[in-house]
């Protein structure tokens, strides 16, 4: 398995891909992508890999470009974001398999 995805957005600020579901408790039920502010110490972007091929696609698509535009208002990130991936999936792109895994699940304990 190979480490985690790692990239330096335009501002010089680096990121790093983790492919885990963001927290519910904090993101709600249905987030499958969040990219963490580029303020913060280690901003990571984080991508539910429980998603079909093609949406994963555009997540990562649409997560990457926050970290490139974090100005940028969620319907201009969402409307790039689903014109490159349709594109790329019209054209063919398919990801057989992932090469950055999932890491292991953690239990956390209710309060």
């Amino acid at each position: 398995m190979k480490a985690n995805f790692k990239f330096t957005n335009t501002k010089g600020v680096e990121y790093e891909i983790v492919f885990r579901k963001p927290r519910r408790d904090a993101y709600g039920e249905g987030t499958v992508g969040l990219c963490v502010d580029p303020s913060e110490d280690t901003p990571k972007i984080y991508i539910s890999p429980h998603q079909t091929k093609k949406s994963e696609l555009n997540t990562c698509i649409h997560e990457i470009a926050h970290a490139f535009f974090w100005d940028k208002s969620e319907t201009d990130i969402a409307r790039f974001a689903d014109v490159c991936s349709n594109f790329l999936y019209q054209n063919g792109w398919r990801l057989p398999k992932r090469l950055f895994q999932a890491p292991p699940r953690k239990k956390f304990k209710k309060k």
